[in-house]
């Protein structure tokens, strides 16, 4: 027996192409009307809950307001992450201008023939390797999907370590991106605590630690990043971090909780996204905190100086104290941290430290395959490498930037779900190029900041608002042409923007800096 018909709202509530909410028992629904159809979806986000009538419904998608999944908005169907899930669909009726809703059953997605006996290995369980999984079994996949992890624990949405986890206010319940149960019901073979040594490209197989093998018929490579480590003494002393899974999290957070009031100042080096966000999480508990970095200001080279300069000063507001244009030549200690002494001599008292200062693709298991070039792997548009059958996606994938025609590679948590999204259906066969412009955003304090695009190299930034106030969009042009855009406080002209990066469309300077122009 289905649900039962429930009333909404009148007819006349629901302006044309303006999604609107409604409650029906406990559940948000959000319906949008376009010609003479009414659409009813989940008015939450599946990634965070975010209201999705506060993002954009455009061309036939409504876009999370906040981490910018696209969903269809006539069947509730999953576009692009960083929502690994579909939004919940609803019958409508409209009855004497009177609206009525309906939660319809999904079916299972059909088996793809052909696939029942084939084996696709994903070598990786971070946010390319989950997403690619989940996409085989949403798309129908048959055969046996079998996801690779090194690490001890289920996937997990790493953006949160150095955010809500670090700070205290999530709980470890929160980290994982699915139960025991969730992958058992999607039929995902998780292998955990399982090191991939090498690939033989002849036999078709994964070579484990162990010694043990793995014959595969389609293949992904997404084993992420290692963090740099700083090359300087006292990089093994007790109190000395390093940030990047959620075990590195764990040892720092149990460091913080059992650390006593009182204690001497943290120091953080680096002013990367990584460094500022654990800045702010170590500010959000009550620790002093110093921020070590060669740069003059934070961030330039990626936002420019202006905006640079507001998180500079958002920071110092919140009283972290900075020492730019300076690096650490020693962290000092006795077992423990004691201290970093800085390259001009300058010592500051600190008993944690955590670097933040960039990372390198973790490729080390293939240099006997020819695959890596430059310490990357090159990939098509399709995202399969030279070798048909083994495609790669996430930090260690070498694009081709649609766009600009240019390699391009992003190490961010949204890229590497939506290539992983779109090596699933390579592997199925698919020959769609991928077209999707980056994303990724920060939250330092209560200030989010996002960014669309890619823009390795720019030649001007033109503002719209006013970026000291905390209200703006940056926009980096080469050559007259918008490349990407970075803002706060401008959540659905970001969206915008981020669309029309994607879909090819040039922002002239001249519409994106005046305000009394729509985007």
């Amino acid at each position: 027996m289905g649900e039962e018909w429930a009333f909404v709202l009148d007819e006349k509530e629901i302006e044309e192409k303006v999604p609107v909410t409604a409650k029906v028992g406990k559940r948000t629904v959000m319906l949008y009307k376009t010609g003479t159809k009414i659409y009813a979806v989940s008015g939450k986000c599946p990634h965070y809950g975010a209201p999705l009538h506060k993002g954009v419904a455009r061309k036939g998608t409504v876009i999370c307001p906040w981490h910018h999944a696209r969903f269809d908005i006539e069947t509730g169907r999953l576009i692009a992450p960083p929502a690994l899930k579909d939004l919940e669909y609803y019958d409508v009726k409209v009855e004497k201008s009177k609206v009525w809703v309906r939660k319809a059953v999904r079916p299972k997605p059909e088996k793809v023939a052909g696939t029942e006996n084939k084996l696709f290995a994903i070598v990786g369980a971070g946010a390319a390797g989950t997403a690619c999984a989940v996409t085989l079994r949403r798309e129908g996949f048959g055969g046996r999907v079998v996801l690779i992890t090194k690490e001890d624990d289920l996937p997990y949405d790493r953006p949160n370590l150095s955010k809500d986890y670090l700070a205290g206010d999530a709980g470890p319940e929160w980290i994982p991106l699915g139960s025991p149960d969730y992958f058992k019901r999607l039929d995902i073979e998780l292998m955990t605590k399982r090191t991939v040594t090498g690939i033989d490209i002849e036999k078709r197989s994964v070579r484990f630690e162990e010694g043990e093998t793995l014959q595969y018929d389609g293949l992904l490579l997404c084993t992420g990043s290692i963090p740099r480590k700083p090359d300087m003494p006292g990089t093994d002393l007790e109190g000395f971090y390093l940030l990047r899974s959620f075990s590195d999290a764990r040892r720092i957070r149990q460091k913080l909780e059992e650390r006593s009031s009182g204690k001497s100042a943290s120091v953080v080096l680096g002013t990367s996204f990584i460094g500022l966000e654990v800045a702010q999480a170590l500010r959000h508990r009550g620790v002093e905190v110093h921020v070590v970095a060669p740069d003059k200001v934070p961030m330039e080279r990626v936002f420019g100086a202006r905006v640079g300069e507001f998180l500079r000063e958002l920071h110092a507001r919140q009283e972290v104290v900075f020492h730019l244009g300076t690096t650490a030549k020693a962290i000092e200690g006795t077992g423990k941290v004691s201290g970093v002494v800085l390259a001009g001599g300058e010592k500051i008292p600190a008993d944690i430290v955590i670097a933040g200062i960039g990372v390198v693709p973790a490729v080390d298991f293939l240099e006997k395959a020819p695959l890596v070039s430059n310490g990357v792997v090159g990939v098509n548009t399709r995202l399969e490498t030279v070798v048909k059958g083994i495609f790669a996606a996430g930090d260690i994938a070498l694009i081709t930037d649609p766009a600009t025609g240019e390699s391009r590679r992003v190490e961010h948590w949204a890229e590497a779900e939506r290539q992983g999204q779109h090596a699933a259906r390579s592997m199925m066969g698919s020959g769609a190029e991928y077209r999707e412009a980056p994303f990724f955003w920060t939250k330092q304090y209560d200030t989010a900041l996002r960014y669309v695009g890619y823009a390795r190299q720019y030649d001007k930034i033109v503002y719209r608002g006013d970026v000291e106030s905390g209200n703006f969009i940056a926009g980096y042009y080469n050559n007259g042409m918008l490349r990407a855009a970075a803002g706060i406080g401008r959540g659905k002209e970001m969206i915008l923007l981020g669309e029309l990066l994607r879909e090819g469309t040039d922002v002239p300077e001249e519409l994106l800096c005046d305000e009394n122009r729509s985007l």
